[in-house]
């Protein structure tokens, strides 16, 4: 046998192996460096350099067309990784996931279960965003109704449900625990937590005095906070 063929044949054996091992879950998980300078492969150790985008379809949310359009994402995730893209963040609007100040809601968390899964097999992790109140409509009356004390316990109640779904899987590469979250800079009226300043549809920006940690061990963040 020529020693091209032989390669050739190695080459495919290997991709077979590959493709194998992120089928039967052996995704690395995302390690911040020794140097802490940037972040590795666990347990290989090789250089992790996220590149990525953030995720919407025609103008819309995930949690918009998850449950009726899975091939929808199912696409998106392999052009995204057609493209070169390692990491895609993902927004997590709260009145979707929790059903009660108490009570997270199931059927959403099953489908982040259902997204990790897809992810894992794919080879893209996630940067998910949570505690989202983009659209009006979809803010629950009674969120905006809680004190600060206890909505400060929903939206712990929110991450832990989330971090509980996530804990066994490989695919995140961290949690952005509030989306342009601002200081209020002076006194508010009751139930005045967003900017009320609109891009498009969307009010990106909450109202906060502090980000506290929920219980887990990865990476957190808020983005643009100050």
């Amino acid at each position: 046998m020529r020693a091209s063929a032989i390669r050739m044949r190695v080459t495919a054996l290997l991709a077979l192996l590959l493709m194998t091992a992120m089928s039967a879950g052996g995704m690395e998980r995302i390690e911040i460096s020794k140097d802490k300078t940037g972040f590795v492969l666990a347990p290989s150790a090789a250089k992790f350099v996220p590149w990525g985008l953030n995720y919407g379809n025609a103008g819309r949310l995930i949690e918009d067309f998850w449950e009726t359009e899975w091939g929808t994402v199912e696409r998106d995730w392999a052009d995204m990784k057609g493209m070169g893209a390692n990491v895609v963040r993902v927004h997590l609007q709260f009145g979707k996931f929790m059903e009660t100040a108490e009570r997270p809601n199931e059927k959403a968390l099953a489908m982040l279960a259902k997204l990790l899964a897809l992810s894992e097999k794919t080879g893209i992790y996630l940067d998910l965003t949570g505690l989202a109140c983009y659209r009006k409509a979809d803010v629950p009356g009674w969120y905006d109704g809680l004190s600060e004390a206890d909505r400060w316990a929903a939206q712990a109640r929110f991450w832990g449900a989330v971090a509980k779904t996530c804990e066994k899987s490989p695919a995140v590469f961290c949690y952005d625990l509030m989306n342009e979250a601002i200081t209020a800079g002076g006194k508010r009226k009751p139930g005045e937590w967003y900017s009320g300043k609109l891009l498009g549809p969307y009010d990106f920006i909450q109202v906060c005095r502090s980000i506290r940690e929920i219980g887990s061990a990865r990476r957190l963040g808020a983005t643009g906070f100050g």
